[in-house]
C-alpha cells in the first residue's frame, strides 16, 4: 500500500486525511509486529504509537525524502520502537505486573493461533483440488518425504517433490497476503 498520501496530507496540514491514513496503517503495522517479531498486541500498539510520534515530526520537518517508501520506513520504525520497548522493560516490575494479570497467557496465544488457523483454512480453500489433497496429506504426515508422497498419490518421485514445493509456496504466498 502506498502511504505517500500521508506525507502530503501532513505537509498540507490536512489532519482529517492524515488521521484516516494513520488509522488504516495501525492494524497493518500491529499485525506485522505480532507476526514478525512475536510482539504482544499491547506492545505492538505501543510500538506503533511511538513510531508515529517519531515519524510525523519527521514529515513535518520535511525530512522524508521518499514518500513512496513511507510504509517501509514505518515498518522499520515500528520494529525499532518495539525493540526499544523490550530493551527498556524493567524486569524488577515484572512480579508486580504478573500479579495483576487477569487471564492466563495462553488465552492471547490461543486468539493468535485461532486467527492464523482461520487464515490458513481460507488459503487452503483457495487451492485447487489436488493441491488441497496434497496439503491435507502433508499436515497429517508432516515427516513424509518425497518417496512417501509419490507412493501415496501414485505419482513419480520428481512430480511429488515439485507438487509439494508448489503447494507450500502457494499456501505461503496466500498467507502472506493477510499480513
Amino acid at each position: 500500500m502506498d502511504y505517500s498520501e500521508l506525507v502530503y496530507a501532513v505537509e498540507r496540514g490536512d489532519m482529517q486525511t492524515a488521521n484516516r491514513m494513520c488509522a488504516e496503517a495501525i492494524p497493518i503495522l500491529k499485525k506485522y509486529l505480532i507476526s514478525k517479531v512475536n510482539a504482544s498486541p499491547e506492545d505492538a500498539e505501543d510500538a506503533v504509537q511511538k513510531m508515529f510520534e517519531y515519524v510525523i515530526p519527521k514529515i513535518q520537518n520535511d525530512e522524508i525524502t521518499s514518500p513512496s517508501g513511507l510504509l517501509s520506513y514505518m515498518l522499520a520504525g515500528a520494529r525499532h520502537s518495539y525493540y526499544k520497548i523490550v530493551r527498556d522493560f524493567d524486569l524488577d516490575k515484572y512480579g508486580e505486573i504478573e500479579e495483576d494479570l487477569v487471564s492466563e497467557a495462553d488465552q492471547v496465544w490461543n486468539l493468535v493461533n485461532e486467527e492464523q488457523q482461520t487464515i490458513l483454512s481460507r488459503c487452503i480453500e483457495k487451492l485447487k483440488g489436488h493441491y488441497q489433497e496434497m496439503i491435507t496429506f502433508l499436515f497429517d504426515h508432516p515427516d513424509a518425504d518425497s518417496n512417501e508422497i509419490a507412493e501415496y498419490f501414485d505419482i513419480s518421485l520428481n512430480n511429488a517433490w515439485i507438487r509439494k514445493h508448489r503447494v507450500i509456496q502457494q499456501l505461503s504466498d496466500c498467507v502472506q497476503q493477510y499480513f
